[in-house]
């Protein structure tokens, strides 16, 4: 008997555009049992968001389908419009990747939950308030009443995805297809929003479709995985297969892209995949790979073609290990030695009491005072969740804000002040990378006039032709060439406009970068490459990074100490391996147990984090983390500030417990 809730067979999508034709989703069949959760993964372009709008028919007008989609025994390809309205929400939900573009921002989230109740359910208004209070309380939100009458810019972005996952399961679809919906949230709200996830699958007997880039997201919540690449699946099957033994060399590259445990930057450079996912026109066949595999031989083409590997495990390809290619990974994993930090350099920065308080009515204590030396030639990790202080630090130490209460210091100056009073010395020494490339560089400029400015201002080499030949110089530094020179950023790639970013900060030579989450928006592969390419340049010129980020694996690969921060405070600070194992901070240890894995076989329990951060408006009393935290040790804990515990010279933390050591 077949038990497919949901079968796709030879569906193609193209695109027809002013530039041509081009092929988005190519002769694409997959098969999704009841209560059965798959995992697509793959690179931006592959197709895999085109391939889940395809399913609820959702495709732009210039798009042309052909093949069958059968849901439960019905092709959704001959439905009408209006049946597929009462399809879509109903029996097939979908949860997108930016939560706050999904809800109307004028609208309260008990108004717009409501509505889904009164139009797919056909409920009265006091019916559907009491689903939607439901729904939330399924989600693990505390105060379901008091988030119902609340607006989305009152609630953080861990709640707002919550928010649009409740409205998808309102319906108690029979499928849920969720498009990358932790992409850009904290390590503990996606273990939350991932465990609810799993939970809600069984609970209401759902199937899931799981769309990310991140393969340990996907080892959370799916049984198997489907990799697309350039519009076709190459390989499918059950997870421990895949991860252990990749038969497709593209799978086998996107999992050695992933920083890990035990990937650390001395001893290994991430391996990378060179070039991009091109479109491809209609009439293009064989190995949509080839042109970037590093396994191909003469036989690829003529023997190209899906082909079982065991039992549910199929790939179009065989020679992800293959013994005729010499094995590159291991060419590009060789040992680092990190040149010794001259003494010059020894405390760079210096902050001493920081502390930024924003607005004057209704005061926001967005960081409470930070002491912390950073060592030249060394990368600082800060790590923490959303509103945790880290990116006001970073901005402080660029100059962006002026702190309100404190001193730093940098290179023996007082920078403490706004960028506008500063020096141009200083303006030039320090710099700063945006988590958004795209928003950060100008997009009626040039790339020569992006990188160029900083040049001509701060350095004044106003010689365009010395200026040209330098930029070049720069971007072939970032894996670029002379003919980005004319190219504006919207005809750049996210990873290009990243490394762009990188070349504007490096134009001038500077002595620190704030790097605020420069991989966050990435693709893994494009990640591995800034990776490595932010560890090259900082081995070679011995720049300091101020390295800001939510991801503790790519923390643990690049960085030299780590700052652990929570509610404006550092809760931790050590040298890499001395915080990151053992954890001797509550919070850390939540943090770290959150992590994704890459390998199925090490998945941990994560320490669920109920709540949120405490109100950024109120002076914390006592520990900021208490509430919270799973080692609470009673009253004291709510009452007095945790004295700071010193493990070494280098390693401390602020917490109750005292010195595991002693």
């Amino acid at each position: 008997m077949n038990d497919n809730i949901l079968e796709l067979e030879h569906l193609n999508v193209q695109y027809n555009t002013f530039e041509g034709s081009f092929s988005a989703v190519r002769d694409v069949s997959l098969y999704l049992g009841t209560n059965e959760s798959i995992g697509i993964i793959g690179e931006s372009g592959c197709g895999k968001s085109t391939l889940a709008f395809s399913i609820m028919r959702y495709l732009a007008p210039n798009a042309q389908m052909d093949g069958t989609i059968t849901f439960k025994g019905e092709n959704l390809m001959e439905k009408s419009e209006a049946e597929m309205g009462r399809v879509r929400g109903n029996r097939i939900a979908m949860v997108f990747q930016n939560p706050s573009t999904s809800l109307n921002p004028s609208l309260t989230i008990g108004f717009q939950l409501d509505e889904v109740g009164i139009f797919h359910q056909k409920l009265g208004k006091a019916q559907a308030r009491k689903a939607t209070l439901k729904a939330l309380e399924m989600m693990n939100i505390g105060d379901p009443k008091g988030t119902a009458k609340r607006y989305p810019h009152q609630i953080s972005g861990g709640i707002q995805q919550r928010i649009c996952i409740a409205m998808a399961i309102l319906c108690k679809p029979d499928i849920m297809i969720l498009d990358e919906p932790t992409t850009a949230l904290d390590v503990t709200t996606e273990a939350v929003i991932l465990d609810s996830i799993k939970k809600l699958k069984d609970q209401l007997n759902m199937s899931l479709i799981y769309i990310s880039h991140d393969m340990g997201v996907i080892n959370k919540v799916s049984e198997k995985i489907v990799v697309m690449y350039n519009g076709e699946i190459v390989e499918e099957g059950p997870k421990a297969q895949i991860f252990e033994q990749p038969s497709h060399p593209y799978t086998r590259a996107l999992i050695n892209c992933m920083p890990r445990g035990g990937v650390v930057k001395e001893n290994t450079k991430l391996n990378t995949i060179k070039g991009y996912v091109r479109r491809r026109g209609l009439i293009e066949g064989g190995c949509p790979y080839a042109d970037r595999c590093d396994a191909r031989n003469e036989t690829c083409e003529a023997n190209y073609g899906m082909r079982a590997i065991q039992d549910d495990h199929r790939a179009a390809c065989d020679r992800a290990y293959a013994q005729d290619i010499e094995e590159t990974l291991q060419k590009k994993r060789i040992p680092r030695v990190r040149s010794a930090v001259s003494k010059q350099n020894k405390n760079i920065l210096e902050i001493e009491n920081l502390h930024k308080v924003y607005g004057s009515r209704r005061k926001i204590y967005a960081v409470n005072g930070v002491d912390v030396t950073v060592d030249g030639g060394t990368v600082m990790g800060i790590v923490g969740e959303s509103g945790c202080g880290k990116s006001t630090t970073g901005h402080m130490v660029a100059g962006l804000y002026k702190p309100t209460k404190g001193k730093m210091t940098f290179d023996k100056k007082d920078i403490t002040i706004g960028w506008k009073k500063r020096d141009a010395e200083t303006l030039k020494d320090i710099q700063l990378i945006f988590q958004n490339p795209g928003r950060s560089l100008n997009p009626s400029h040039t790339v020569e006039q992006i990188i160029g400015r900083p040049m001509k201002r701060l350095l004044h080499i106003n010689d365009r032709e010395e200026r040209r030949k330098t930029i070049v110089s720069l971007l072939h530094k970032v894996d670029l060439g002379g003919e980005y020179l004319a190219k504006k950023p919207n005809q750049l790639s996210g990873g290009e406009q990243q490394r762009v970013a990188i070349a504007r900060a490096l134009s001038i030579s500077p002595k620190m970068i704030v790097c605020d989450e420069p991989t966050s928006a990435l693709d893994v592969s494009v990640q591995a490459s800034v990776l490595n390419l932010l560890n090259d340049l900082q081995h070679d010129s011995e720049v300091t990074y101020l390295f800001i980020s939510h991801d503790l694996n790519v923390v643990n690969y690049i960085s030299d100490t780590i700052m652990v921060m929570y509610a404006g405070k550092i809760c931790e600070f050590g040298k890499r391996d001395e915080v990151m194992q053992p954890p001797f901070h509550p919070y850390t240890e939540a943090l770290l147990s959150a992590m994704p894995e890459v390998d199925p076989t090490k998945q941990r329990e994560p320490i669920r984090l109920e709540g949120g951060l405490p109100d950024p408006a109120k002076k914390p009393k006592g520990c900021p983390f208490a509430g919270r935290c799973h080692k609470q040790v009673g009253k004291i804990c709510e009452e007095q500030y945790p004295p700071l515990v010193r493990i070494s010279d280098t390693h401390y933390y602020n917490c109750h417990i005292g010195n595991p050591v002693s």
